[in-house]
């Protein structure tokens, strides 16, 4: 049986503590609301990568932040661009940062607890062993879900369910993961397009 939802409060409670900072309470919400369906089966909520739940994000976020792992060796990787500047640590994985997706091919996206000095506590980031930019896909996670809401009203991306697992993909065939798309037209990419204009896609 999925924990109750009650029963995540004290693994907020100890992250809060460790980290030194309040856990956003639209982070809570977002995972009492869905840890139970994450944890029984894969659910691809975010364009396509697999929503992570809360207590396999937290063993991945000590596993990859512990000193034998290969992110924390400092000749491992090298970060080249943060977008927009100054709000994400340029480091290869930082223990202020929650991963709460991935695309099972080394690519996540986490909630960053840690950010940089123009951040917000709870944006939203990526990181992976490939990925050498860094961007913010969203102040927090309300304002990612909203923007996601919104590209599917607008018709960018559609939903499908399929005997209780829920997928969100580009409805465009020719846009396939949302970090490449950012890669090409930056941290915005993934945001709602002002009315009249073309969203962007991959040549």
């Amino acid at each position: 049986m999925p924990p109750a939802p009650e029963n995540l409060e004290p693994l907020f409670r100890n992250l809060g503590r460790e980290l030194g900072i309040d856990v956003p309470d639209d982070l809570k919400l977002y995972f009492q609301l869905l840890n139970p369906s994450l944890d029984r089966q894969d659910q691809a909520l975010f364009y396509g990568l697999t929503a992570i739940p809360l207590q396999i994000g937290l063993c991945e976020r000590d596993g990859l932040s512990s000193t034998d792992s290969v992110f924390m060796d400092p000749d491992f990787q090298t970060v080249e661009t943060v977008d927009p500047p100054g709000t994400v640590r340029p480091e290869a994985f930082n223990a202020g940062w929650l991963p709460i997706a991935h695309d099972h091919s080394g690519a996540y996206l986490a909630v960053d607890l840690r950010p940089d000095e123009r951040g917000q506590v709870g944006q939203i980031i990526n990181f992976g062993a490939r990925e050498r930019k860094r961007f913010v896909l969203a102040s927090s996670i309300t304002e990612f879900f909203e923007d996601l809401l919104q590209n599917i009203a607008d018709g960018r991306v559609e939903h499908g369910c399929d005997a209780g697992a829920v997928e969100l993909r580009f409805t465009d065939p020719e846009v396939g993961h949302p970090l490449d798309l950012c890669e090409q037209f930056g941290a915005s990419a993934l945001r709602p397009r002002p009315s009249g204009t073309q969203p962007p896609t991959q040549p």
